[in-house]
């Protein structure tokens, strides 16, 4: 640069705003036609200037964080959180998002300023290329998808894919994840535009469910969830890690369930049996949540401390209680009077009932009979289920 300079000012091709670095123009105007040909050789190509080296920043993005769920369970195949660092990305156990700032193979100007490439036309339908990393079988693969069409169907996507097709090829996504799932989540987004639709199988499910939940992928996600609903006995069956299933999708599964069909689901190991149940109690507890599986509702219980029988709101006017505590309504009904134990807590009864029954199931059902009644058709009497 400097020696250009040192040319131009020999020449009288550069025209200072004082006249102190050309002597060719003290005392003179700058014509205009002089300040065309100076651009002219300023921007002239055949002109050999020193390169000047495009430095590329990247700008780390979130990852995208999926429980890991072993091999056969989340698509994140690990449980273990590493950084890139130097490489600027992160990456969260599953899927990581890298968003470089400047394109990967910028043009240069003649003057060696580094610009970004244009797009024409023929970019507007342009594919958006993922890098995928399956470290745990030392495995990497591109893949290929429509950007409108990965927008659709991943809306996890949807806000740093820009709609200026200025940025389409700014955008470098890396992801990590397990191969075959993220296949199959690529057949699953290209089933309307020719491709095969994927199936579901009770090896890979749980996977896919863990995956396109994150991604966003709504539709999906029903599908997985209404299978699972299906297929319980068969998914528990195969070596899946069902601890990945966050706290929401658990409790969608669970609603799929009656209490009955969810007694059916045979869990040898107790992978998920236990969680639907917790799940159940968790809705007994809902003061709002109408449950199909239970009229009466747990959210009221307390303990007497008369007759230490516990009750509802709905169950007090009908369960006896000591002799004594007996009244007459306006209509001449019988009405028992209970007193509430204010040293009693629901949760510690909770705890205490898991560790005498050692199963959730078996506490679900303890609550269930507490908190719904029987009339008896001889004698009309209210009775609790659990007696």
């Amino acid at each position: 640069c400097a020696k250009r300079f040192e040319e131009l000012k020999t020449t009288g091709g550069f025209h200072p705003v004082d006249n102190q670095c050309n002597p060719l123009t003290v005392g003179g105007s700058i014509s205009p036609d002089t300040l065309t040909t100076c651009v002219k050789d300023l921007l002239d190509p055949a002109v050999e200037l020193p390169e000047t080296r495009s430095i590329q920043s990247h700008k780390p993005v979130t990852g995208l964080a999926v429980p890991g769920s072993g091999r056969g369970g989340g698509a994140g195949g690990g449980d273990t959180d590493s950084s890139a660092g130097d490489a600027g990305q992160m990456e969260c156990k599953g899927y990581t998002l890298l968003l470089p700032q400047t394109t990967e193979n910028p043009k240069r100007s003649s003057a060696g300023v580094s610009v970004p490439r244009l797009i024409g036309p023929e970019h507007l339908q342009a594919n958006m290329v993922i890098h995928v990393c399956d470290e745990a079988k030392s495995v990497k693969q591109d893949f290929l998808c429509p950007r409108d069409l990965l927008v659709n169907e991943m809306k996890y996507f949807a806000e740093y894919l820009s709609t200026e097709t200025q940025r389409w090829d700014e955008v470098d996504i890396s992801v990590h994840c397990d191969v075959q799932i993220f296949d199959w989540l690529m057949n699953y987004v290209k089933r309307h535009v020719g491709g095969s639709r994927p199936k579901l199988e009770p090896s890979n499910v749980i996977s896919i469910l863990i995956s396109s939940e994150f991604l966003k992928m709504e539709t999906l996600v029903e599908e997985c969830v209404q299978y699972c609903h299906a297929h319980m006995s068969a998914i528990l069956a195969t070596p899946c890690n069902m601890n990945c299933i966050n706290d929401n999708l658990a409790a969608r599964i669970a609603d799929l369930f009656s209490h009955t069909e969810a007694e059916d689901v045979e869990d040898k190991k107790d992978k998920f049996k236990s969680k639907l149940f917790q799940k159940k109690i968790e809705r007994l507890f809902e003061p709002n949540y109408k449950n199909p599986d239970s009229p009466g509702n747990a959210s009221t219980l307390y303990r007497c401390s008369l007759c230490s029988k516990l009750l509802t709101k709905e169950t007090e006017r009908k369960i006896p209680c000591v002799p004594g505590k007996i009244n007459i309504d306006t209509r001449g009904n019988i009405v028992y009077s209970h007193i509430r134990q204010k040293s009693w807590d629901v949760h510690d009864y909770l705890n205490d009932l898991y560790e005498e029954l050692k199963s959730w199931s078996l506490v679900y059902w303890r609550i269930w009979g507490t908190v719904n009644f029987l009339t008896c058709s001889s004698c009309k009497q209210v009775h609790c289920v659990a007696l």
